[in-house]
């Protein structure tokens, strides 16, 4: 698949850019599709539409990661 580019625009406070046609075909998603933006790990993120489970999902990853945040550091050492 060749790279794909979108150029970032103002807008009021905000920044935004237009996805690829080729993106909205392939993630099959309409005008007024929620979005999630998701941290990769690796200094990217990875978007896909946004689902009640995926919301669900994020809240319990980000519940489990602050409990056990001192316990991750240890171990990334």
């Amino acid at each position: 698949m060749p790279t794909l580019f979108s150029t970032t625009r103002s807008q009021g406070a905000s920044i935004v850019t237009t996805l690829p046609a080729e993106v909205v075909r392939r993630l099959g998603i309409p005008a007024g599709q929620r979005l999630a933006w998701i941290e990769d790990g690796l200094g990217g993120f990875r978007v896909v539409p946004h689902s009640e489970e995926l919301g669900e999902a994020s809240e319990a990853h980000e519940a489990i990661m602050a409990e056990y945040d001192g316990v991750f550091r240890e171990l990334a050492k």
